[in-house]
Order: structure tokens, then C-alpha cells, then sequence
């Protein structure tokens, strides 16, 4: 007699058809330990009669979880939950960006499984071109096309992951070294200014609000770039920007753009958390390709495991592009690159892209009901949020926080001027367990003062962040 399954069936609301709304009800309990590995699901049948939807509904919606590695098949005994990633024990760490733990390591074995099978000995010796030999680069390019990325895989050049891209752009902008200037978001992604520091570049912040960067506040800051003689590098992240989440709108990019076209400035995009996300608006290498050098990776969209970036250069740069990727290492293992191309074959890449972005909507959630209004922005996608507090009051929560436990980003290493008064802290939602999580916010609510966080309140035509007058019009839609 077959044993009935423990699992009580529900679907997730949305507008979504049955057979999405299932393999999302269902991967949630998987991810969150509601049921256990190993244990057995229902039969196709009775569950589709329990839920009221097609044979055919479920079975496809198994399949999609098989896909994923979240489940598998025992011949004749039924469907049962696969084996969850291993979690490392201890901290609680909302420190590292990374995604959603949507893609199982069986999958990952698979996939470098039937890599192997296609690379050979040589291949894996041979050191090849910079960038990587077109036949990797056409995997990666294929792969971009899923998110409506269009790029030619002669064009791209693939790094160990976004990091090297940025700091090879870096290399393309300033030859010299201390030649430069890093103009960027006043709160930034961390690396960036590390990279651009052991260039050796000056920085400059560019005040925000709830759209990015503010393009009047960068033309005057390149005007001062110019008066300084060094040659200026705009680095700005126009999607689910890190660390405060918040997502450029269409004009505000081109407003960007017409502006570093007034100063001959380059643009540095770093487009990581889009892969993961709807595209509402056009990328800067789209509207200005002549002076954008564009950087993305796989490790934010799909897992760490697929460290794969890849650099979009103008063609006039091509060459020191090249130069800088070799400087920075050997090109990205070809059997990365093949099982990429494995995912994207199997439909994987495309499923797992979606179940992260529901994935870090749910997460947000949790965040916005913790900190609801002090939280700058508010995002609705990605997977980080950010908290704006005042310097002394930011620091003196991470270093609590980490005595109790949970791990932060040092607020001082997201800022282009270490010594401003605005600060906050980033809270990464991506990578413990929904359990880990939520003790990990209630510890940080506990620590977090009364009255808005001691975040200044400010109007709607004034930036969270710096203070600084904004150029959108209260109540414009984001």
C-alpha cells in the first residue's frame, strides 16, 4: 500500500498558471525545511485531486522541480525531496550578496557532468585568448539572450566573475593609474571602491535618491573631475543598485548618458542584478555603446557555482580590454563555460532566473515587515536592502550584531567618502535559510533605535541619503 505523503498541498497565490503556482508553493516548503529530504510527495493523482487541477498540471510541475533538483523520481516508488545545499553552521551571515539558494547541487553535478564529456584534456590546458575562445563565448552569450540581451559573442570577454570584468574596465579607463577618478553613487558596492583605490584613482561620490544616481549632481562632479585634470570613470549600477536596491527608470538613464556624452566621460555599467529581474528599461551599453563598457555575471542570476562574467568594451578599447583581462589572470575555464550552456540547454537557467526573483520577493517581504518605511526604497526585486542610519549609529549596529551572531557589511567600505555623516547598513536577504533569516532580522530590530531608525525624514523631493534636493516630482511613478 503506498503511504500517504505528509505534505499538506497548497497553492501560491498570483496570477500565474496552476502548474506555476505549485512548483512555487512547493519549493518554498523544500527550501524552508517544511518538508523533509527524502520525504515522500504525493502521487500524481491525489494530489491532483486534493488541489482540484489537472494530471497533467502536476506532472509538470514536477518535472520542473526535478529540473531544479528539488525533487526526484524513484521508479515504481513515487516523487520525494531531494537534498537540500548544506549550510555552513554558526553565524548567521547577511553580509554576503549572494543569490537565493535555488539551484541543487545534484544539478551542478550533472551539469559538470556532461561538461566534462565535451572538454577535453587539451582544451582545459590550453591557456587560449584573452577573453576566451568564441566557442565559450557563444554559451554566455546565448545565455544572455534569455534576458533580453542581445550581444554578439564576439564582442564579449569572459573574467573570473563581475569582479574582474570591473577592475579590468578599470585598467581600460586608466592606463596610469593615478591618473583616474572613480565617479560613483555616494553608497556603493564595496569592491568597486577597493578596486579603484588599489589602482590608485581619486573618488568622487555623486549624491542619490530614489532613482540612482542624480545626473545634475554628476555633471557638476565631472565638471570637477575636469578642473582636476584626471581622467574621469563613471561607475553606476542603474538595476537593483547595491546596496540600496532601487532601480533606474527609463529617462533617468538617458539623462545619464547625455551627460557623460557632454563631458567625453566613459561609463562603467554594472548590470549583475539584472539577469535576475524583468528589464523595465534599456541598459547605458544599449544607449550609449560608444562609451560604456558593460559587466555582468551568472553567480547573481542563477549560483556562486557558476562564476562566469563576462565585459562588453567600445571597440576602440578593444584591445587594451584584452591586455588588462590577460594582466588579471587566465581566462574563465572553459568547462564553466560548458556548463552554462548545459543549464541554458536544459531549460534550467531560465527557471531558476524566475524562482530567484520569487524567491527574493518573498524575502523582501520579510524585510519591509521588520523595518517597513526606514528602509531606503523599499525595492520590490533583488535581494538586499538598505538601512539608512547615521555613521556612528551604523557601525555601532554591525559590531552588536555581530556579538550576537549576525554577520554585516562594514558600512564605511559602501562609502565613496569613508567620513560622511549619511551611512546605513546592507542587509542581505539571499543567503541563509528562510529560518536563519528571520531570527537574523529580529535580532537586527532589536538592535536598530526608535524614531524611523534616527534616519533624517525627509521630503519627497530630497535625498534619504545625502540630503541633497532630488529632480523627480513627489508621487512620479518609479
Amino acid at each position: 500500500m503506498r503511504i500517504r505523503s505528509g505534505w499538506s498541498p497548497w497553492l501560491a497565490d498570483g496570477p500565474g498558471a496552476a502548474a506555476e503556482r505549485l512548483v512555487s508553493a512547493l519549493s518554498r516548503d523544500i527550501v524552508d525545511g517544511v518538508v523533509d529530504e527524502g520525504e515522500r510527495l504525493p502521487a500524481h493523482r491525489v494530489l491532483a485531486a486534493d488541489l482540484g487541477i489537472a494530471v497533467g498540471t502536476v506532472t509538470k510541475a514536477y518535472t520542473e522541480l526535478a529540473r531544479r533538483g528539488l525533487v526526484r523520481g524513484a521508479h515504481g516508488r513515487g516523487m520525494f525531496v531531494g537534498p537540500r545545499p548544506e549550510r555552513a553552521g554558526g553565524d548567521i551571515d547577511l553580509d554576503m550578496n549572494a543569490p537565493p539558494p535555488m539551484l541543487a547541487d545534484q544539478v551542478i553535478a550533472d551539469a559538470l557532468a556532461a561538461g566534462a564529456r565535451r572538454v577535453d584534456a587539451t582544451t582545459l590546458a590550453a591557456v587560449g585568448p584573452p577573453g576566451g575562445r568564441l566557442e565559450h563565448r557563444r554559451p554566455v552569450a546565448r545565455w544572455l539572450a534569455t534576458s533580453g540581451l542581445e550581444i554578439d559573442a564576439e564582442r564579449l570577454l569572459l573574467t573570473q566573475g563581475a569582479q574582474q570584468a570591473i577592475v579590468a574596465a578599470m585598467l581600460v579607463a586608466w592606463p596610469s593609474g593615478g591618473s583616474g577618478e572613480l565617479l560613483t553613487e555616494e553608497v556603493t558596492f564595496p569592491g568597486a571602491l577597493a578596486y579603484a583605490r588599489m589602482v590608485g584613482c581619486g573618488i568622487r561620490g555623486v549624491p542619490i535618491d530614489h532613482q540612482g544616481m542624480r545626473p545634475d549632481l554628476l555633471d557638476a562632479a565631472l565638471t570637477a573631475s575636469a578642473r582636476s585634470g584626471r581622467r574621469p570613470l563613471v561607475y553606476v549600477t542603474p538595476t537593483t543598485h547595491n546596496p540600496t536596491g532601487v532601480t533606474m527608470r527609463a529617462a533617468r538613464r538617458r539623462e545619464l548618458v547625455r551627460v557623460a556624452r557632454r563631458h567625453d566621460a566613459l561609463l562603467l555599467e554594472d548590470d549583475v542584478y539584472a539577469l535576475s529581474e524583468e528589464r523595465s528599461a534599456p541598459t547605458l551599453l544599449a544607449l550609449a555603446p560608444e562609451r560604456t563598457c558593460y559587466v555582468t555575471s551568472a553567480s547573481k542570476a542563477l549560483s556562486p557555482a557558476v562564476r562566469v562574467g563576462a565585459l562588453v568594451v567600445p571597440p576602440s578599447l578593444r584591445t587594451r580590454a584584452e591586455r588588462a583581462v590577460r594582466v588579471l589572470g587566465l581566462p574563465v575555464s572553459p568547462l564553466i563555460c560548458v556548463v552554462l550552456d548545459e543549464l541554458v540547454a536544459a531549460g534550467v537557467a531560465e527557471t531558476v532566473r524566475s524562482a530567484i526573483r520569487d524567491e527574493g520577493a518573498r524575502r523582501l517581504e520579510r524585510a519591509r515587515t521588520a523595518f517597513g518605511r526606514n528602509l531606503f526604497g523599499a525595492p520590490t526585486a533583488g535581494y538586499h536592502v538598505y538601512l539608512p542610519l547615521p555613521g556612528p549609529t551604523a557601525r555601532a549596529v554591525v559590531d552588536e550584531a555581530r556579538s550576537r551572531g549576525v554577520l554585516l557589511t562594514r558600512p564605511e567600505s559602501m562609502l565613496a567618502d569613508p567620513e560622511q555623516v549619511h551611512s546605513g547598513i546592507r542587509i542581505c536577504l539571499g543567503g541563509p535559510s528562510m529560518d536563519e533569516l528571520e531570527r537574523g532580522l529580529g535580532v537586527l530590530r532589536s538592535l536598530i533605535p526608535t524614531r524611523r531608525a534616527q534616519a533624517r525624514v525627509v521630503e519627497p523631493r530630497r535625498s534619504v541619503v545625502s540630503g541633497q534636493p532630488t529632480t523627480d516630482k513627489p508621487g512620479s511613478p518609479r
